[in-house]
């Protein structure tokens, strides 16, 4: 794969003299005097991409220096020497990528497998369960990178392994190698910073899917946020239901780029025999003869953790007549003094993952909050076998389970607080257990999830996104930017609930104030005057950068900015150590 060209090498003429090498813009008739790295990239700069460059390159010269080269070439190019601007405009025709390939080829970095512990086992499951649907629809390839060779243990079935010797030097990330030959990226990490780099690799599609899982909490939202930064047009943020969409509309994201894709689910093709069965079993195994005497209610949870329990508590005091399923990976884990009429259950291993079906087909009815916490695929499974829903939300039916079930209007915010009419909840509950025409008419439509939610349409959406991807990214207009830009970005204070503007340092990792970016940005295409007439006009809080500091090869002071280590960062850039966490 050939990477997109950002800047256009124009018609040049080298030479030396006395031992010094220079270059003639022959369109500008600039004179340039040129390092012996920058001589040799200029060579190459035409019909190579950054990484063939590198390659080609680092054995003879510091991995730093070529770098350090790069940016300034494109740096004159940015002042109109040597390079043009290459602008593709809207409409330009993209070479049919469906032609070229049978199947796309994905880099899939098993760094998410470190966040295993962080989140519940189904979480976890389904993932793996992705990649191996994906299989079928595209070529899937990881990386490792030792000293020691490739494990010869290491078996991922259908996904291939490219090993990449580490040596003491000239050593990079693994984001850096995805610029060799890749169709795509998909990253499955849910708060790895590292999986940043990624986003930095020119013209490659990224897919980033996110599990929406109620125990990270904040660190969600942060990782979302830092998301719609680095993205680009040809990157595509994937949640798995609805109303996660509608919450990151909220946050500001927009929603051009972020896709619903929802999980497959697993159903068991032949049923504990009837419900009846079913609650006799569940009776048995929970020691609690309720769920056979009361109706039984599955509350799939995807509340914040201290306050779900207060509000689980509060429901059940409302309604002790029902016999209330709690499904919820962290509250089961940790809860006490439950109600009488209340067992929380969460899926571990295998075995209490067996079981969960019979569960949900002892249910009556089906209640949620459509909250980022909640996940569709345990709520669309223990709908499936036929049970009507009741959805607690602020976004209006979800789409996944229109003709399902009905809407009760609800309240909540970011830091979990969660709101809703208790009693006509409650109202609602008892309406739909008695029996009615509309409630027959939910079950059924019910029972159709199992047909639309299964894990070859979920793969395919996948590889889909890889295919639109190439084309999707030609036909965008597209400026050019620095190597190592800043980044506009916003941060979530998981303290206070507020959420700060401010910009993300490429080459030094850190977080600074808004106003130095921004003044090195503008500066890139703009006067010295132009710039400091900007923020004049604007009349900054504070003292603005000027047009000195910018001159003064954009050092700019940080103005209180909070550092972060992105790990490896330096090191994918230039070839060095990276700092330690």
């Amino acid at each position: 794969m050939v990477s997109q060209r950002r800047y256009r090498l124009k018609q040049h003429y080298k030479f030396e003299q006395k031992d010094r090498k220079y270059v003639a813009d022959l369109e500008t008739g600039d004179i340039l005097e040129v390092n012996a790295v920058e001589w040799e990239i200029l060579s190459r700069y035409e019909s190579q991409t950054w990484y063939q460059i590198v390659e080609g390159l680092k054995q003879e010269y510091k991995v730093s220096a070529i770098f350090d080269g790069i940016e300034r070439l494109e740096h004159l190019g940015r002042q109109g020497s040597l390079l043009s601007p290459v602008i593709r405009s809207v409409g330009e025709a993209a070479t049919d990528w469906e032609e070229t390939e049978r199947y796309p080829k994905v880099l899939v970095p098993f760094d998410f497998a470190q966040e295993k512990l962080a989140l519940d086992h189904v979480a976890n499951l389904k993932r793996y369960q992705l990649l191996t649907h994906l299989t079928k629809y595209a070529e899937l390839e990881t990386l490792t990178l030792s000293k020691e060779g490739p494990e010869a243990d290491m078996d991922l079935g259908e996904i291939s392994v490219r090993h990449i010797e580490v040596m003491d030097d000239n050593t990079f990330s693994p984001a850096w190698y995805a610029g060799a030959d890749y169709t795509g990226i998909l990253l499955l990490s849910q708060f790895f910073l590292s999986d940043m780099f990624f986003y930095q690799v020119p013209d490659v599609p990224i897919v980033h899917c996110i599990e929406g899982f109620h125990g990270l909490q904040g660190r969600m939202l942060e990782t979302l946020l830092t998301l719609n930064a680095f993205q680009n047009e040809k990157d595509t943020l994937v949640v798995k239901s609805s109303w996660m969409k509608a919450w990151l509309g909220e946050l500001g994201i927009p929603g051009e780029n972020v896709c619903v894709i929802p999980d497959g689910i697993n159903v068991v093709s032949e049923p504990f025999g009837d419900k009846a069965l079913a609650k006799r079993h569940t009776a048995a195994i929970f020691d609690n003869p309720m769920f056979v005497k009361q109706p039984v209610i599955g509350l799939i949870s995807g509340f914040e953790p201290n306050r779900g329990a207060a509000w689980i508590s509060e429901f059940a005091r409302s309604n002790r007549h029902l016999a209330i399923f709690v499904y919820d990976a962290m509250l089961a884990r940790h809860a006490e003094h439950l109600p009488e009429n209340v067992v929380a259950f969460s899926v571990d291993n295998e075995k209490s993952r067996s079981i969960l079906p019979l569960f949900f087909q002892a249910l009556d009815l089906v209640c949620f909050p459509a909250v980022p916490g909640t996940p569709l695929s345990v709520v669309s499974e223990a709908m499936a076998y036929g049970a009507a829903c009741v959805v607690m939300t602020k976004y209006g039916m979800p789409a996944e389970v229109a003709g399902a079930g009905v809407v009760i209007e609800s309240e909540w915010d970011n830091l979990g607080n969660f709101r809703v009419p208790m009693r006509q909840l409650s109202e609602t509950i008892n309406g739909l257990l008695a029996p009615c025409s509309a409630r027959a008419a939910f079950e059924d439509t019910a029972k159709g999830v199992t047909q639309r939610l299964t894990w070859e349409k979920t793969a395919e959406e996948i590889a889909r996104l890889f295919k639109a991807g190439p084309r999707r990214k030609k036909s965008l207009s597209r400026t050019t930017k620095s190597l190592f830009p800043s980044i506009f970005c916003r941060r979530y204070d998981p303290g206070t609930g507020t959420i700060d503007t401010c910009a993300y340092r490429h080459r030094t990792g850190t977080y600074e104030h808004l106003e130095t970016a921004l003044a090195e940005v503008l500066s890139e295409h703009h006067t010295s005057a132009e710039v400091d007439s900007v923020f004049k006009h604007f009349q900054w809080a504070g003292s603005a950068p000027t047009s000195d500091t910018i001159d003064a090869g954009n050092k700019f002071p940080s103005r209180g900015g909070q550092e972060t280590n992105l790990a490896n960062m330096e090191h994918w850039q230039k070839g060095g150590t990276p700092n330690e966490c």
